[in-house]
């Protein structure tokens, strides 16, 4: 039993150290047991929850509150910058969960602190346990089972890609409320997918209950979730009754314990959610955005739709011969992208932030595009085999209809409205290099299960050496590029806390002199 324990997860847990240890590594600039700490947001509110209260311990300056209109942009000066302020206090305007995680874990260990950098590294870590889980799982209940380095590559992938190492490099409470985001909607779908393929109501209530949960931490860390979520948690719900239906086991008892599991705890969060909002401001969806000390941006409009898609897609980085060889300085955005581009960028959108294009440093999402054209046309294929004169939309529907109560099917979708639910991130006038990992995990997966699905399609022994080489080869690149942006971050992370090594590296690794 141990034997066959230790050959089964043992690889795996091997990864999980090592992809831990690369992550350690870069949020502390290399220096492993020092941590440079951007922020504490979390670890204040925290605070102010064990003291009995909802605002920060911190109160605001008397200069401040002396003030008529504290808000006001003419008053910058006297701002205590990204936090709210709201009858005479102050408090943060990010998802709450996080800053309850730390509360338990001061009340329990009694640390002096525990900054946003610790919680980002540990959310880093869900996602990586979570994502590698479910790749794992994924290829084991394949029909064709891809080898064993393509799953392997698949999860190195995962572990390092862009932009999780680019989010340790400035690992602050941005990144803390974003990477929770994405850690929980991991562990989320992990959780769906083991309740999708359980075999005894038992194990797939527990299953459902962990992914309900999950949806909420997720969307109670990143705000800007909890639409996704909610549909997520109501699918995977009715997915799982549909699965009942299909046995002829969906009686009375059966279903309600199915919606009790997937959509209690989701709901339970989501309630308290609203209630918190309610206690601290005074309505039920005030988050704090309206009282926040901080640039009046997130502008709406669809004319920001052409700049903010090339940004997140294409735009280009800024090569050199010296290490780390790619980077993205700031406010370079209208600089570095091509005249020939027909696009007209608008003067009040902000790009000023860092931002590299998402295909441009992780070549492998495209397998995800590739994958879903050649699936669309061997759909269609299929259908004119079969019928006269189909369309398209038909097409998809008897796809779908026949996916239904599969769990492939279930998480082929799931990836697609969760990877479609960062999209209104595309009508805002502002960019920035962390608002990928809304998308880019989801993608990944999309990009890993549809190579899996281009390598054993080829009919012939060249055609999958074609693909496994292309496969192979975006995967390294992938790679590589990934773990050469975790040594800038937003701030030269490595530069400006560990410059001997980075003086180092520059020496010996840099192709110029």
């Amino acid at each position: 039993m141990l034997k066959r324990c230790l050959r089964d997860f043992g690889p795996l847990v091997g990864l999980w150290l090592a992809a831990t240890l690369y992550y350690v590594f870069v949020v502390s600039a290399g220096h492993f047991t020092s941590w440079h700490v951007w922020s504490a947001f979390y670890d204040e509110q925290a605070q102010g929850f064990l003291a009995g209260h909802l605002y920060l311990p911190e109160a605001p300056s008397r200069a401040l509150l002396a003030l008529k209109n504290p808000l006001d942009l003419a008053n910058m000066p006297h701002w205590r910058w990204d936090h709210s302020l709201f009858q005479g206090h102050l408090y943060i305007y990010w998802g709450l969960v996080p800053a309850f995680i730390v509360a338990a874990i001061k009340a329990v260990f009694h640390p002096a602190g525990v900054p946003d950098n610790s919680l980002t590294f540990a959310f880093c870590v869900i996602r990586l346990i979570a994502g590698t889980l479910l790749i794992r799982s994924v290829a084991r209940g394949a029909a064709h089972r891809p080898p064993r380095w393509v799953v392997a590559l698949g999860m190195i992938v995962f572990a390092v890609a862009h932009p999780t190492p680019y989010a340790l490099a400035r690992a602050g409470i941005y990144e803390a409320a974003i990477m929770g985001g994405v850690g929980f909607m991991i562990a989320a779908l992990y959780g769906g997918y083991r309740a999708l393929g359980a075999r005894g109501d038992g194990a797939a209530a527990t299953w459902l209950a962990v992914a309900s949960l999950s949806f909420g931490l997720a969307g109670g860390s990143r705000l800007n979730l909890i639409p996704t979520v909610a549909v997520l948690a109501v699918l995977t719900a009715v997915w799982r009754w549909r699965q009942l239906k299909r046995e002829g086991a969906d009686s009375p008892p059966r279903v309600a314990g199915v919606g009790a599991a997937a959509l209690l705890p989701v709901g339970a969060i989501g309630i308290a959610l609203l209630v918190l909002n309610y206690l601290r401001f005074g309505s039920l969806t005030e988050t704090g955005h309206s009282y926040a000390m901080t640039y009046p941006y997130f502008l709406p409009g669809l004319r920001f739709v052409p700049p903010d898609v090339l940004a997140y897609t294409i735009a280009p980085p800024e090569w050199t011969c010296w290490f780390p060889f790619i980077s993205s300085p700031w406010n370079t955005m209208r600089v570095v992208m091509p005249s020939w581009l027909p696009v007209t960028w608008p003067v009040d959108h902000f790009s000023i932030e860092p931002s590299i294009g998402f295909l441009v440093v992780t070549p492998f999402a495209v397998l995800a595009g590739i994958a879903g054209v050649v699936a669309l046309g061997r759909l269609r294929v299929r259908r004119i085999a079969s019928a006269s004169s189909p369309t398209l939309a038909s097409t998809i529907a008897s796809a779908a209809a026949s996916a239904l109560g599969s769990r492939m099917g279930w998480l082929w979708v799931v990836l697609l409205i969760y990877v479609a639910g960062a999209l209104p991130l595309l009508i805002l006038n502002v960019t920035t290099m962390r608002y990928q990992n809304d998308f880019a995990s989801g993608v990944l997966l999309l990009a890993i299960f549809g190579g899996w699905r281009l390598l054993a399609a080829p009919a012939s022994a060249r055609g999958r050496r074609a693909i496994a080489w292309l496969y192979g080869v975006l995967a390294v690149t992938t790679i590589v590029a990934g773990v050469l942006l975790g040594f800038t971050g937003y701030f030269k992370h490595f530069e400006q806390h560990n410059p001997p090594l980075t003086r180092a590296l520059i020496a010996k690794l840099s192709f110029c002199r």
